[in-house]
């Protein structure tokens, strides 16, 4: 397979479409500017660079790699990244349409902290992009308001889900409405789990995995579990199990069902009498 083609730039291939400079206090924090940046051009590449000051980083679209300074992390839009002054990052970006990205410039302490806003909070943040680009100067003080709404959202979406906690426990009740099989006995896969709860994968596996102790895919084969092993116990025949959970091949289902269990669904059964 050819390599993908990526192009380097000397200089940053930024245009700013929305540009504000401003002094907006807020606690410890300062905010010192805002800017929409569009790269230029698909598939390109920003060298590693660090800022005297923070950053955040909301990308409204495109697709890539950001990189923090060893490590790497999936883009989409919708992510979220503070990065802490002096921290060395940079972006790649992996699809042809240009990525279009938030900055928000602020002075303050803050760990590098990495999140994902919902399509709901995406939108809103559109809709107050929208707001700040009619706003007639700097001094109009729906810049500051709007600028630390969209900040708010950005902050929110950061911080992670405490076990036991009501949002844990929200979220897990609505993960739970969402895994239900469609017309032909298919469960939900993690990816349109995904979806249908409007988080990047990544980011709900780490929320159920903060709220349960296990990943997405654990969780989801556990749910699958608990269905077959009621099918089991109502003495249903293998075939008919199978069908009935989403598996198409009874070979299959018997070695999927060993290895959660440890025994074949036939000796399962006879156990469970």
């Amino acid at each position: 397979m050819p390599k993908k083609r990526v192009r380097r730039f000397p200089d940053v291939p930024l245009q700013p479409v929305v540009l504000r400079k401003m002094q907006v206090r807020c606690g410890k924090w300062r905010i010192t500017g805002l800017r929409v940046n569009r790269h230029l051009q698909p598939f390109d590449q920003m060298t590693p660079h660090a800022h005297p000051h923070g950053q955040l980083l909301l990308y409204l679209r495109g697709r890539g790699v950001q990189r923090v300074g060893a490590k790497s992390f999936p883009v989409t839009s919708g992510s979220v990244f503070f990065i802490p002054r002096g921290l060395r990052h940079g972006f790649e970006e992996t699809g042809p349409r240009r990525a279009i990205c938030l900055v928000a410039d602020w002075v303050g302490e803050r760990k590098f902290c990495p999140g994902f806003l919902r399509a709901e909070a995406m939108a809103e943040v559109r809709a107050r992009l929208a707001l700040l680009g009619s706003a007639a100067r700097e001094e109009d003080l729906s810049v500051a308001g709007t600028t630390l709404q969209i900040i708010a959202l950005c902050l929110d979406s950061c911080h992670p889900i405490a076990l036991g906690s009501a949002a844990s426990r929200g979220l897990l009740q609505r993960l739970n409405r969402e895994f239900r099989q469609d017309a032909y006995w298919k469960w939900p896969s993690v990816s349109e789990l995904s979806k249908r709860m409007g988080f990047q994968k990544d980011y709900l596996n780490r929320l159920i995995r903060s709220g349960t102790g296990l990943t997405l895919g654990q969780w989801r084969a556990k749910k699958i579990l608990r269905s077959v092993e009621a099918d089991l116990r109502k003495r249903r025949k293998m075939a008919e199990v199978a069908e009935r959970c989403g598996f198409t091949d009874v070979n299959y289902f018997t070695r999927w069902f060993r290895n959660q269990t440890g025994l074949p669904p036939k000796k399962w059964q006879q156990r469970s009498a």
